[in-house]
């Protein structure tokens, strides 16, 4: 993503730098994971909602199917590959999406089944068309790359939205750099760190080197170095290849206190394993546009207090919205579409 600003120690034009490199950063992430499987990815694209035959009017026992999904899992991970395949087939041919997607990813990989990379693609589609959402990444991603297909970024945040709207990391992270490039969708930096932080709270690498960068130089968030010093460092701890480098040119401008604040907070941090709606980074984006239309919630802390809940009452009654002073998806969508139109 080509993004610019200064923040007010001066880190803007280091955050210029990084926001450039994560573009390729990016494209790489994607093309790792549609590798081997993304030769004949065009196939997908022939049909908008292919099904394999004998799924029509096929009755869904959705207890059953994820039992027969689950064992497949099983059978798997003891070595039983071709076993696990009949779990997964019998279950996808049933209407069952993550049964699908496994098929899917068997047929393109040759695992336990001979390679066939048609087959794989109608399934990794069926998967998709079903709501799976590491289905709806493949997709998403391979538009969002041109991997085989047309680029197509509207379509690429088509999928990837659905995808994250799901809690998948992977497409969290992707649709944030649409909307941090302008890619497809309005450019929304205040939008595209929600999605960045939500990618980081599950331990994403790119998410949390992302997240912090756009935190400690203020792009779409109020600056905040102590949170962008913690966020790259826990991409330091995962391996991010540059984030001890931005991280160091972040220290030089904090005190010693903010640098310990710093630290401790990357020391603490755990990669949530259940995602819920109103997340930290969800919080932060409603204080920040809250406090932009001149409703006052306080710090942009991801922390709902009485200020923020005041503000959210307010906003709602100056819309002529009935509806509790939280978190909820109307409001963050109202708030969204307000940035949106107005941009």
């Amino acid at each position: 993503m080509i993004l610019t600003g200064k923040g007010r120690r001066g880190f803007g034009t280091v955050a210029a730098v990084v926001l450039i490199g994560s573009v390729a950063a990016g494209c790489t992430e994607v093309k790792d994971t549609l590798e081997g499987a993304s030769e004949s990815v065009s196939s997908i694209f022939d049909d908008e909602t292919p099904l394999p035959s004998g799924e029509q009017g096929a009755l869904v026992d959705s207890a059953a199917l994820n039992a027969l999904y689950d064992e497949g899992l099983r059978l798997r991970e003891g070595g039983a590959e071709e076993e696990a395949l009949v779990r997964f087939r019998e279950a996808a041919v049933r209407g069952h999406g993550p049964a699908a997607y496994e098929l899917g990813e068997a047929y393109n990989a040759g695992r336990g089944v001979d390679q066939d990379l048609d087959e794989g693609a109608k399934w990794i589609n069926a998967a998709a068309t079903r709501g799976e959402p590491r289905a709806q990444y493949v997709l998403g991603s391979a538009y969002y790359a041109g991997d085989d297909v047309q680029q197509d970024f509207i379509r690429a945040v088509r999928y990837l939205g659905d995808s994250a709207e799901q809690g998948y990391a992977p497409a969290q992270y992707l649709l944030a750099e649409c909307y941090a490039n302008g890619r497809g969708v309005t450019k929304n930096l205040s939008w595209a760190a929600r999605w960045y932080g939500k990618a980081a709270e599950q331990g994403h690498t790119e998410g949390a080197f992302s997240y912090g960068v756009v935190q400690a130089a203020g792009l779409g968030v109020p600056e905040n170095l102590v949170s962008g010093y913690s966020w790259l460092s826990v991409a330091d701890q995962q391996g991010h290849a540059t984030a001890l480098e931005i991280r160091a040119a972040i220290a030089n401008n904090m005190s010693a206190q903010e640098l310990q604040s710093g630290k401790a907070r990357a020391a603490t941090f755990q990669a949530v394993e259940e995602t819920v709606f109103a997340d930290k980074p969800t919080i932060m984006f409603v204080q920040h546009s809250l406090n932009q239309l001149g409703f006052n919630a306080g710090v942009v802390d991801g922390l709902m207090g009485p200020r923020t809940r005041g503000a959210i009452g307010a906003y709602l009654t100056s819309v002529g919205a009935e509806s509790e002073a939280a978190v909820t998806p109307e409001l963050v969508q109202r708030l969204f579409e307000s940035q949106q139109n107005t941009a």
